[in-house]
């Protein structure tokens, strides 16, 4: 028996290997696709530089599941990845949704393992460190590259937008923690709405104190109440 059917026998958490999310990532990229496994390895060679036979695609995208051999993928192995399925490295780091409950391997953690969002920091960054990722490709975009020596040779490209390609990502982790906070981006936008009708309600009931236009704390404490209970019910879907 496998450890981890042990350890979901003994109802200990899963964990994952930053390898092992990666080939979970590759079946899921397969499907988004619709190729056959031996559609993907045809269409994976040009990039890896050679065909991957039916059983090492299978045992590939098995070991997202096994930890007996998992599939140990280089950064040449990532970067054919992406030009092969023509999807981001970035989308193979995903982890599972959090509904599944895995945990993510690394030599510092002790079981039950580190909180998977480690890994999306790595790869979209956090707020106190990818503007040193910015310079650098502010820098990039900014530099030219000397002619080619030949009429074979083509330029390397300098695109000048590679700064404002991380502002979606940036905005992603915006959209990612409303989610996580409020559900969807609608129930968001509705509970902020029923709060600024609150602060609103709050502002105007204090003004009205400070006036003395307000009739006596208990009346007052009474449209207080109402006020508070009409800002936060449900508004009907227009």
């Amino acid at each position: 028996m496998s450890i981890a059917k042990v350890a979901r026998k003994l109802g200990m958490r899963r964990t994952m290997t930053p390898n092992q999310i990666v080939a979970y990532n590759v079946a899921k990229a397969r499907a988004f696709r619709g190729w056959t496994q031996e559609q993907a390895a045809e269409e994976l060679a040009p990039y890896l530089g050679a065909k991957l036979s039916g059983a090492s695609f299978s045992a590939l995208e098995r070991s997202a599941w096994t930890v007996e051999r998992i599939k140990q993928f280089s950064a040449d192995d990532l970067l054919a990845l992406s030009r092969g399925f023509d999807l981001p490295i970035g989308y193979f780091f995903t982890p599972p949704p959090p509904d599944f409950d895995a945990a993510l391997h690394a030599p510092d953690a002790p079981m039950p393992g580190l909180d998977p969002i480690v890994l999306l920091d790595a790869i979209l960054g956090r707020p106190d460190n990818i503007g040193h990722w910015q310079d650098e490709l502010l820098a990039y975009a900014s530099a030219t590259a000397p002619p080619p020596q030949t009429k074979k040779e083509k330029p390397h490209v300098t695109p000048s937008d590679l700064p404002d390609r991380i502002n979606p990502l940036v905005a992603l982790r915006a959209k990612a923690l409303l989610r996580n906070s409020f559900g969807d981006l609608e129930t968001a936008k509705g509970v902020l709405e029923r709060l600024a009708e609150l602060a609103g309600t709050l502002d105007a009931t204090a003004s009205d104190d400070a006036d003395g236009t307000r009739p006596g704390p208990k009346g007052q404490a009474t449209r207080s109440a109402r006020a508070r209970q009409s800002a936060l019910s449900p508004k009907p879907k227009r």
